[in-house]
């Protein structure tokens, strides 16, 4: 049991330091008209969408069996945990590689133009300009409509987004390996609450002190490329190691390393005696 804590901490402290989150998060803070309000969106966007991406685990979790002891191992499991390990692989991979480069975490505009998100972006304005007008800032909007557009921006970033979106699942799956439910409830909270700091951080700082965001921006994105995606990139590796282990193990056909003890008795040799009953 104290393996599945450690994973699920390790999977939170992962989106814990996920330099995305906290930066939008404190962009959201920072708006000269409406702070407060955005910060909580967005907060309350992250909330949702942590909630659909572990619900996207479960499920992963309940195709093959909701336990490790509930079933034999199958072509289904071992699939469903392989590509749990390689996606968070390719995850860990990319967050080490930045972190060696000392990439910056936002990206340059040669970047931002060559990316799908940019092309499919502006494919978008020339089709519908008038619906993009009302996401470019062009054209004012209200500040309900702004709040939900924050709203959808946090449930993106924890629900959707390619290198978060992997990290909660996997803390989906692997709480239902937890046979015991109150143990499996408590590595459930204590994913959540850990993951949660980022985006519930900036409208929290904001209410306390407002006009801080703009300057933690910036020493938080400092720590973030020089620290944090190294310290991530370790953790998120360490998880795909133990998942591929998992999965190796789910393998059909794979003998488990230990051996019942009463399948020992009835394998040892014909010719082994018995003990003698003592004589009273």
């Amino acid at each position: 049991m104290n393996n599945y804590y450690a994973i699920l901490a390790s999977l939170g402290a992962a989106v814990l330091l996920s330099p995305e989150i906290t930066v939008l998060g404190l962009v959201a803070a920072s708006d000269r008209k409406h702070p407060r309000t955005f910060a909580w969106a967005f907060g309350i966007g992250t909330i949702v969408g942590l909630a659909f991406a572990l619900v996207i685990g479960f499920l992963l979790a309940q195709t093959h069996g909701t336990t490790t002891h509930e079933h034999q191992g199958t072509w289904l499991g071992f699939t469903v945990r392989a590509t749990i390990a390689s996606a968070l692989l390719v995850v860990g991979m990319y967050r080490l590689v930045n972190a060696i480069r000392n990439a910056p975490i936002e990206k340059t505009p040669e970047q931002v133009e060559r990316s799908f998100t940019h092309r499919l972006g502006r494919w978008f304005q020339t089709t519908f300009p008038s619906i993009a007008k009302r996401f470019d800032g062009s054209i004012e909007i209200s500040t309900t409509k702004r709040a939900i557009r924050w709203g959808l921006l946090g449930f993106a970033c924890d629900g959707l987004h390619p290198k978060i979106f992997p990290i909660v699942t996997a803390a989906g799956h692997e709480a239902l390996q937890v046979s015991e439910p109150r143990e499996r409830l408590i590595g459930i909270v204590m994913f959540a609450v850990i993951a949660l700091i980022p985006g519930l951080i900036p409208a929290v700082v904001e209410t306390v002190h407002p006009g801080v965001s703009a300057r933690l921006k910036e020493v938080f994105e400092s720590f973030m490329k020089r620290y944090g995606r190294l310290i991530t990139a370790a953790f998120i590796l360490a998880v795909a190691a133990f998942v591929g282990n998992n999965a190796k193990n789910d393998m059909p056909g794979r003998e488990s390393a230990e051996v019942p003890a009463a399948v020992a008795t009835e394998n040892a040799p014909v010719g082994t005696a018995k003990a003698p009953a003592p004589v009273h």
